[in-house]
């Protein structure tokens, strides 16, 4: 599939500009002013950064693109792995971290009928902990990785090969496939402290993912008990 991309030097969210733009068209920026993640919470987006958004079809009944981010998820960290990033890993549901800083995020939005927007903010060259200081203990970058550093166009062509992929694989596997293969990264139990969106939390070690997609966790007493992936507002690892 050929990408129709589109290179911005500045916009509040290439997210918003995709939603006017048919399938298979990128956008990238240098830099975002209102760039935004889960919840809208804000995301840092300075120059030296990778800012992309891309417009998918989303044809067929709406139960074929449930987990849809899982699978975009898994596709972007074998792709970042094969370039370097051996310390890549996915912490559910759509950040990516180096050992245990972030490196970049992503969200999928479906604005209408028959399209999906995928959303992907990674550091590159830049430092996100000038502008938000509270990032310099949590946010790393691509630099602190591996040298030389790919230039932003070579990583644009890759991620936007891993989303082509990831649709490819949707389409044959669904969410199944995309759980199998992340459960293969998520092998070591992880101490976790789950928000939940009605208000209260509970903690256990994350086990990964049953078949239906809700979160797998172990308590104290070594039961295995899951977590309804809707009712999640936030999942934060916790020190073992």
């Amino acid at each position: 599939m050929t990408w129709n991309l589109i290179h911005l030097e500045e916009t509040a969210s290439t997210n918003d500009i995709c939603r006017a733009m048919p399938p298979w068209t990128a956008v990238r920026a240098d830099s975002q002013t209102s760039g935004r993640g889960r919840f809208g919470r804000a995301f840092v987006s300075q120059k030296g950064g990778l800012w992309l958004s891309a417009s998918l079809p989303a044809t067929g009944p709406a139960e074929v693109w449930a987990g849809f981010s899982l699978r975009v998820g898994a596709s972007l960290l074998a792709h970042l792995k094969s370039i370097g990033l051996a310390a890549a890993r996915l912490r559910w549901p759509n950040d990516i971290l180096c050992g245990s800083r972030k490196l970049a995020g992503l969200i999928i939005e479906q604005p209408a009928s028959g399209q999906l927007i995928v959303g992907f903010g990674m550091n590159v060259l830049n430092e996100p902990w000038t502008d938000s200081p509270e990032l310099r203990d949590t946010a790393t970058r691509v630099a602190d990785w591996i040298s030389p550093v790919p230039d932003l166009e070579t990583l644009t062509a890759g991620i936007l090969g891993a989303l082509a992929e990831a649709h490819t694989q949707m389409l044959a596997t669904g969410m199944r496939g995309a759980i199998e293969e992340l459960n293969t990264h998520w092998t070591d139990p992880m101490p976790v402290e789950i928000s939940l969106s009605g208000g209260g939390t509970v903690r256990g070690s994350f086990l990964g993912l049953a078949p239906n997609g809700h979160l797998q966790l172990l308590d104290p007493t070594g039961s295995i008990f899951l977590v309804e992936h809707p009712t999640v507002e936030r999942l934060r690892e916790l020190e073992g």
